[in-house]
């Protein structure tokens, strides 16, 4: 018999928040004052993305150095001061509408979940820092769905560690066990909590219909509103 879930976390950006419009807007903005088109900037963030998420596989970049390592990198590669970057990124943010980053099943999914789950964020970090996540969470009007929220750059630990997802357990006062983690990712989302002892849900927008893999506990689903039922078929 499947045991009880009573937690549920979930990865930020391309889970609750649309990525590429953020990655956009600080490509733009980046863009306007380096006098660089915004494709150009764009591509290089992709390049930088790759390439430090690399080094840190390989154990070459810290946790705690990420945004300082993926800020300069790009800065170098295009060319700019790294205050250009740090610039770029918060005045962004700045500009960024919550709700239209809201992926349009979000407010109510959580709203419907709250009731029944208590709820998390778990998310990395790379060109930005957590505190602009929260930011957005909260201009949103959801961060009140969450009882935590954890960033890589606020504990010191990336996922797929999963000493990140064990630090959301214990502030949750739940079991790993009892937890379901949501995200886009197959390494740090799915892999992270299969090895900690969770149950996985793998966001794939492209896909048509919910698919269940019962023996590992993973469900991978369209978008968030297949969560409730894909939960309690895990």
């Amino acid at each position: 018999m499947a045991l009880e879930i009573k937690l549920i976390s979930f990865d930020a950006w391309d889970t609750l928040l649309r990525l590429r419009l953020i990655s956009n807007g600080i490509s733009e903005r980046i863009g306007e004052l380096s006098n660089l088109s915004p494709a150009a900037v764009y591509k290089r963030m992709i390049e930088v993305y790759e390439e430090v998420k690399d080094k840190w596989i390989l154990g070459k970049v810290e946790d705690s150095k990420l945004i300082h390592e993926a800020q300069g990198s790009l800065a170098e590669k295009l060319g700019v001061p790294a205050e250009i970057i740090r610039r770029g990124v918060f005045e962004a943010f700045d500009r960024l509408n919550a709700e239209d980053a809201l992926y349009p099943e979000v407010v109510e999914v959580l709203e419907d979940l709250s009731r029944d789950f208590q709820l998390a964020v778990v998310s990395n970090v790379l060109f930005w820092p957590g505190s602009c996540t929260r930011k957005i969470l909260e201009e949103a009007g959801i961060s009140r769905f969450f009882k935590v929220q954890l960033y890589a750059d606020e504990v010191g630990v990336s996922k797929p560690d999963r000493r990140i997802f064990v630090k959301a357990c214990e502030l949750c006062g739940v079991d790993v066990r009892n937890v379901v983690h949501v995200g886009d990712s197959i390494l740090d989302d799915v892999g992270g909590a299969l090895a900690s002892g969770m149950r996985a849900v793998l966001i794939r927008r492209d896909l048509g219909e919910p698919k269940l893999v019962r023996e590992v506990g993973l469900a991978l689903i369209p978008n968030l509103s297949h969560l409730r039922r894909v939960i309690s078929d895990l």
